[in-house]
């Protein structure tokens, strides 16, 4: 079992990330510690003291940003399965146990993830366990397989990195492009194997930080959402009653989302059907989103231009994801 630990400038988080692993019920592990901050000698001195001969530490020579120190990783590994483990989250002590248990259960499945509690980071750098999990009704069943082709899948992921155990299998290599990092997981599923099995039980903790790498810029993230869903549902071939219910969740949410399924519509041609589901609540929506923000629907439309190797992805990938789900080619 390999275990990668990617960090960036955040030492007491990575001392209770590394702190999780030591503490694993199953201790046949090795661990590689990839510090994306080459100036920073703190997790180098903290491997150094904790004089442990499973870790070891990897400095990069320079600064390569979540996403692309994140792909290093995805590939097959010289053990049969590998994780990652995030500096600001953390394991219970039987997660690698009991998710190596279950991956031998379903020996064809090459991704497998479990619930998540959810602790917060205070501004003191304390963090406490807020008593919620990522999927509340859901921590007694037990494992199941999910196929491609969620709603959820649509614009999200549902597997999270760190609370993931991979089969390692010869030619694998789950590489995004060089995305924003609140999307790499979106991505990085539409290039994992279904079914992929998930694990009920809370057995990782994901932490809410102070700071974060994520982006704020609300154009960024309207392009990739619509990428996200234009890709889905092009290829989805879903009939108009799984359209309209898909509308309806949209409106639903909030705040609703029916703005992205409409720029969908426009950025490619394929789904331009979906605005006959459309109501005129939708359009007015995006109107007024446009007119509060004027800069964000053109940069829409222009992105499949710009980021052409995103959408090239996308669209191989997600092709590829459903061409699994027809009759004699699901796993």
């Amino acid at each position: 079992m390999r275990v990668f630990v990617p960090t960036f400038r955040r030492l007491r988080l990575l001392e209770r990330a590394l702190a999780s692993l030591r503490a694993q019920k199953l201790t046949d592990w090795i661990c590689e510690v990839h510090n994306d901050a080459p100036d920073d000698p703190a997790p180098a001195e903290l491997v150094a003291r904790l004089a442990d001969a499973r870790i070891s530490y990897r400095p990069h020579p320079r600064n390569l940003g979540g996403t692309e120190t994140f792909n290093l990783f995805f590939r097959a590994a010289s053990e049969p399965f590998y994780a990652m483990l995030e500096d600001d989250n953390a394991w219970q002590p039987d997660f690698l146990r009991t998710m190596l248990s279950v991956a031998r259960e379903h020996p064809d499945v090459t991704v497998f993830w479990s619930n998540q509690r959810v602790w917060q980071e205070e501004r003191d750098g304390v963090v406490r366990d807020t008593g919620r999990f990522v999927h509340p009704d859901a921590t007694d069943a037990q494992p199941r397989r999910i196929q491609w082709g969620q709603p959820a899948q649509m614009c999200g992921a549902l597997h999270a990195h760190s609370a993931a155990l991979f089969r390692s299998r010869a030619g694998n290599e789950f590489r995004t492009p060089n995305v924003p990092i609140a999307v790499v997981e979106p991505f990085r599923e539409r290039l994992l194997p279904h079914p992929m099995v998930f694990v009920p039980q809370p057995l990782a903790d994901f932490t809410q930080t102070q700071t974060t790498a994520r982006s704020g810029d609300r154009g960024e993230w309207a392009v990739v959402q619509t990428m996200l869903a234009a890709t889905f549902l092009r290829h989805a071939s879903y009939p108009t009653g799984q359209i309209c219910q898909i509308f309806r969740h949209a409106r639903s949410r909030r705040p609703p989302t029916t703005s992205t399924l409409l720029m969908a519509s426009l950025m490619d041609p394929a789904c331009r059907a979906l605005r006959a589901h459309a109501h005129a609540v939708d359009w007015l929506r995006l109107a007024r989103s446009s007119a509060r923000w004027p800069r964000i629907l053109p940069r829409v439309l222009r992105s499949r231009r710009e980021h052409a190797d995103w959408w090239e992805f996308l669209d191989r990938a997600t092709a590829v994801r459903f061409a699994e789900q027809r009759p004699g080619m699901s796993a």
